[in-house]
């Protein structure tokens, strides 16, 4: 039962990221942007964006942080969940890049983004830690089952 809530919640998160950061898909004839050059859809200078926008961001990846380590014990750590959370993210950034190149459908690709999203799945992760201090517990809580024993001893 824990499998399918998780798993309701998670894929209801997903589309809901997806429907916030790829849609509405506009498509535009190149001539629409012809007067604005390539360069301004791509910002690649970090810390050069507004603050609601970063915040959103880091809101938006939160659930990310807390859910991914209930799903499996192998995201129940700040490196595992920040690599997840940067290519989640360099997906959207880089699917957003495509449907703006092929279709015309103009939305910013912002480093900035990676860095927000990247921090809301870490601060998701230390909510999760705050609130089920104990390993064992947070482990137990996930729905795969646990990593069978090592081999080769130890």
């Amino acid at each position: 039962m824990r499998r399918l809530v998780l798993g309701t919640i998670s894929l209801l998160y997903a589309a809901a990221v997806i429907m916030i950061t790829i849609f509405p898909i506009r498509p535009h004839p190149p001539s629409y942007w012809a007067a604005e050059p390539f360069s301004e859809m791509v910002h690649w200078i970090p810390g050069d964006v507004d603050a609601p926008s970063f915040v959103l961001n880091v809101i938006m990846f939160l659930p990310f942080g807390v859910l991914g380590p209930l799903l499996s014990r192998r995201c129940d750590g700040y490196a595992a969940i920040a690599w997840r959370a940067v290519t989640a993210s360099a997906v959207i950034e880089l699917t957003q890049l495509v449907l703006g190149l092929t279709l015309g459908s103009r939305r910013t690709i912002d480093v900035n983004d990676l860095i927000a999203n990247t921090a809301g799945a870490l601060l998701g992760l230390l909510i999760l830690r705050l609130a089920v201090p104990a390993a064992a517990h947070r482990a137990g809580l996930a729905v795969t089952p646990a990593d069978p024993a090592p081999r080769g001893g130890s």
